[in-house]
């Protein structure tokens, strides 16, 4: 496997006490990272973000599955086990998802896939009802023809 991905997957196994300098061995300084909520642009930016997320997290850490490897490209499926205080009593939850990476000599792209409304809307108090209510309702209606 590609030492850049090692690297990546090693930052994210404890998101929390991972050193944002680091992030400058395997992100190029032009990096484009997209995840449902923000598309950011460059490695300041992309740190910055990091710093304000970590800051209402109790825990994060990142389980890696079997990562995919191409020409200059990964897909790295993974499980992330958080806490944040706000979020189903400040307990902890897991949350499925998976990166898709581009590189040449570091990473430049780098987007995240999850269910939003998994990690956040159906963990607050009565959205949360609401939101899954929605789902298993859309799930018990027939597929269209």
């Amino acid at each position: 496997m590609s030492s850049l991905i090692t690297e990546l997957q090693t930052y994210y196994q404890d998101f929390l006490r991972a050193d944002t300098e680091a992030l400058t061995r395997f992100y190029d300084k032009s990096l484009v990272f997209r995840d449902p909520l923000h598309e950011l642009h460059g490695l300041d930016s992309v740190t910055h973000y990091f710093t304000q997320m970590r800051a209402g997290l109790k825990r994060c850490e990142f389980e890696f599955d079997a990562t995919t490897l191409g020409d200059g490209s990964a897909c790295l499926p993974w499980q992330m086990h958080y806490a944040h205080p706000a979020l189903n009593g400040g307990r902890d939850l897991t949350l499925r998802g998976c990166s898709l990476v581009r590189f040449k000599d570091r990473i430049d792209y780098h987007e995240d896939f999850y269910d939003l409304g998994a990690m956040t809307y159906e963990r607050v108090p009565l959205l949360g009802a609401l939101v899954r209510g929605v789902k298993s309702r859309l799930a018990k209606l027939p597929p269209e023809a």
